[in-house]
């Protein structure tokens, strides 16, 4: 059991470096800023029948949103790993403004807390909460810092997958 886990840390771990140049790569290429999609899925299981169909869900609700904004997209990516699904696309306007727009995104449902929505600005820095002046996400179970309850290890493995599939129910 243990080395499963271990195994599955390490493809989390590549997974998440080959992101990063990836991302670096087409912020250098385009000189414009990059949003990067995933689902923020407890445990190994990521890519369950539920998790694909709102992941596909939202990736439309952000494409609309852009459109909305008249914002274009000049390049975009879709993978669906083992380590999770995930949606790359370079965005052609200000990264803060990008930002702020997923943000409302994350906060309109309780299903927006699943969602993990980084942006890079075209000099490949990340755009945090912090740095637009917001407070930081909440915990699905509690409501404390999510940070917090992670760090602290508050809440169980078991009782996350709960609530997550609860949520992707209710969507």
């Amino acid at each position: 059991m243990k080395d499963s886990k271990i195994i599955a840390m390490r493809e989390m771990l590549e997974a998440k470096e080959e992101r990063y140049y990836k991302i670096k790569a087409l912020t250098e290429k385009y000189d414009l800023p990059v949003l990067s999609f995933m689902l923020n899925i407890p445990g190994e299981e990521k890519n369950f029948h539920e998790a694909l169909s709102f992941h596909e869900k939202y990736i439309k609700k952000i494409q609309k949103i852009l459109e909305e904004n008249e914002i274009k997209i000049i390049f975009e990516e879709y993978q669906n790993l083992k380590t999770g699904m995930e949606y790359l696309a370079v965005i052609d306007d200000e990264g803060k403004f990008i930002k702020e727009k997923m943000i409302e995104l994350e906060e309109e449902s309780l299903g927006g807390r699943l969602l993990d929505i980084d942006i890079y600005d075209r000099d490949f820095k990340q755009i945090s909460r912090s740095s637009l002046n917001l407070p930081e996400r909440k915990c699905i179970i509690c409501e404390d810092i999510a940070r917090t309850c992670i760090k602290e290890e508050r809440h169980s493995l078991d009782e996350l997958k709960e609530k997550v599939r609860e949520i992707l129910k209710s969507e």
